[in-house]
């Protein structure tokens, strides 16, 4: 069987660049060694700069998928006697209430339809409400649907009522503007395989160093996944347990490449990426699912045209070699998703919106 080259429409592992892919090969390496350590720690601190941390944040690194690292952050900060504040308008915020539960850890959840961005005034009254409340949790971009919740708003309410936030930015960090170092803002969690164009293996939590120092003689809830332990083996160079290698090797090469395009120039990149589909597919009839103002521009739900089945577009795309992504729970019935993330620029998404085009001329259907 002959390989190909996709491109992903998915919103992670996303498309990556040849010499990315080639930084995983390279000689066969101890964990234990300085040069395994050395590359870790130039990871970690490049990770801080380009996110805009400052010194007053650090890197934690896991070898694991984004859950993994959020997990940890969640089960690692709340301490027994206190209680989360999560945020569900999706997919992933539905997952931290999951991580939740399964550490016993008492929350109150927001919960809202996946189409509307969460109200930072409905944040405050609940945290009103429960003082034993000591963290907020949600995401900034659900994949779900492409929704954007208002971080920065609920950071500052948070704040303004003696509460610490911290954010699930899978798959937003480096692909839509985030205040890291916000007051309030405690931590910020991501992979390697979004919006920074690594390889899928390797997640990181960004912490404010005083939040994470002060989980110093907690009792852990898990031992893998201890937020802490992890971060005093790393500020001595060193791994609780064995690491990604080649993965890490992939992230430096990514970072590089980060700083060379500049955040603020991917970010740039995304939108005009989400801009040119977006005009493209409405002029084929397709609706958008999340009303204007909750749009991200990494991540775009589109409803299926009358008589179009996704199975059927999904077929037809990735024969032309785009491979678009269904639609979570209900959604898959009268929607898709096409994410713009990775390597793709708006020269891609043009070839995109041809290809479903094409696609549903052979398919026979009618445009609106």
């Amino acid at each position: 069987m002959t390989e190909r080259a996709w491109v992903l429409l998915n919103p992670g592992p996303a498309n990556t660049t040849p010499t990315v892919k080639q930084a995983l090969v390279m000689p066969d390496l101890c964990h234990r060694e300085p040069e395994f350590f050395r590359l870790m720690r130039e990871c970690r601190e490049e990770l801080v700069r380009l996110a805009g941390g400052g010194r007053e944040f650090v890197a934690v690194a896991f070898t694991g998928s984004g859950t993994a690292a959020v997990e940890a952050v969640l089960c690692s900060v709340v301490r027994p006697d206190r209680a989360l504040l999560i945020v569900d308008n999706g997919v992933y915020g539905r997952r931290m209430a999951q991580i939740a539960q399964a550490h016993q850890i008492p929350a109150e959840v927001v919960r809202l339809d996946n189409v509307t961005p969460v109200s930072p005034a409905d944040v405050e009254a609940r945290l009103r409400a429960r003082p034993e409340v000591s963290h907020v949790a949600l995401v900034h971009h659900e994949t779900t649907t492409g929704l954007l919740n208002p971080v920065s708003a609920v950071v500052h309410v948070a704040a303004r009522n003696g509460r610490r936030v911290i954010v699930d930015a899978m798959s937003s960090l480096f692909g839509e503007p985030l205040e890291v170092g916000q007051e309030g803002l405690d931590f910020v969690v991501a992979s390697a395989n979004k919006c920074l164009q690594g390889i899928a293996g390797v997640a990181f939590a960004l912490c404010r160093r005083t939040a994470v120092e002060a989980l110093k003689g907690a009792d852990p809830r898990s031992v893998y996944l201890d937020l802490y332990s992890h971060y005093v083996a790393q500020e001595q160079d060193n791994t609780p347990f064995t690491p990604a290698i080649q993965v890490f090797h992939a992230l430096r090469q990514a970072l590089l490449e980060l700083e060379a395009e500049g955040v603020g120039a991917r970010v740039k990149r995304y939108a005009d990426d989400a801009r040119v589909l977006r005009e493209g597919m409405a002029r084929l009839g397709f609706e958008i699912l999340v009303p204007e103002k909750g749009r991200s521009n990494i991540l775009t739900t589109f409803r299926l045209l009358p008589g179009l089945e996704y199975e059927a577009l999904h077929d037809q795309m990735k024969r032309r070699g785009y491979i678009i992504y269904a639609g979570q729970g209900e959604i898959r019935k009268f929607a898709f998703r096409v994410s713009n993330m990775g390597t793709l620029t708006p020269a891609d998404m043009e070839g995109v919106v041809a290809a479903v085009e094409a696609s549903l001329i052979e398919l026979g259907v009618r445009r609106p």
